[in-house]
Parts: C-alpha cells; sequence; structure tokens
C-alpha cells in the first residue's frame, strides 16, 4: 500500500511558476498599465521572484509505503528522480502512528521501539486529498493488524 501527495506538489509547483510568468508579465508591461515609481515595480517584482523561487526549492514529494515486512517514507523534489528514503524500518518495530494537524499541513508521527526505548519521528506529510486520506486509515489498519499479531497494541489516531 502507498500513499502519496505528488499531484498536489505537481500543482503546486506549475502554479508557482505561473506567477513567475505574470510576475515577469507585470515586469514588462507595468510603465503602461501603473503609474508607480521603477524601484518600487523592481521591489515587487524581486520579493514576488524570490518568493516563488524559495517555495519552488522548498517543494517535497511525500511517499509513504507499507509492505509485508517494511515500512518506508521517502521524500524527493518534483524536479529530481533519486528518491531519499528519510524512514525504513521492519514493520514490527512501529509503537504509535498518527497525524496531527499542524498550522498549515499535516505531520506523521511515527513512534519506533528501539534498543534504548521509545523514539519519536516527525514527517511533513503536507497536504493531502480525501482519498489518500481513506489509503492512509487503510495502512493504518494493516500496521496495526501486524501489530497485534506480534505485539499487544498499536495507538492509532487521526
Amino acid at each position: 500500500m502507498k500513499i502519496n501527495n505528488q499531484k498536489e506538489i505537481a500543482f503546486a509547483m506549475y502554479g508557482f511558476f505561473l506567477l513567475i510568468f505574470l510576475d515577469i508579465l507585470f515586469l514588462v508591461f507595468s510603465k503602461h498599465i501603473t503609474s508607480f515609481s521603477k524601484n518600487t515595480v523592481y521591489a515587487c517584482f524581486l520579493v514576488i521572484l524570490l518568493f516563488c523561487i524559495w517555495r519552488i526549492f522548498k517543494l517535497k514529494i511525500f511517499s509513504m509505503e507499507a509492505s509485508d515486512h517494511i515500512f518506508s517514507i521517502k521524500y524527493t523534489h518534483p524536479l529530481k528522480k533519486s528518491r531519499k528514503p528519510a524512514l525504513e524500518v521492519p514493520i514490527n518495530k512501529i509503537v504509535s502512528f498518527k497525524t496531527e494537524k499542524g498550522i498549515i499541513n499535516y505531520v506523521l508521527v511515527v513512534s519506533l521501539s528501539t534498543k534504548r526505548g521509545i523514539r519519536n519521528f516527525y514527517y511533513e506529510i503536507g497536504q493531502l486529498p480525501e482519498n489518500q486520506f481513506e489509503r492512509f486509515k487503510s495502512i493504518s489498519e494493516y500496521v496495526r493488524t501486524i501489530h497485534f499479531n506480534e505485539k499487544d497494541g498499536l495507538k492509532t489516531t487521526y
């Protein structure tokens, strides 16, 4: 079972590229449309351009997969092909598995049983559509059944 937000990130990236294009168009035609000074127009152009470029570089595609024995979380940038695994653990090491609502995005909290005790890992999920939340619940139930077969219980909250 697999969850990713590739479509949403691609939509956001194309939106930022469109905003950059509109910003350049505004810069070219601003002397015909508005009566602002050149310094004001250039400053607004630069601020919008830097914001869009910064947001494009900060975009990450989140991918979560649960197979029979391995639970993995991977991140990648939409313009790169390589995927960096952020977490790959045996599925029976998971103690709890929950999502928390941040200010804008959701955060996935995975608690693992290690030799030194329980460690929490926080992963930014971003925005997921409703059908992805259904998949998330099915992965959570799958991890819970694996965990119940091996240990007492898994805490899962939404």
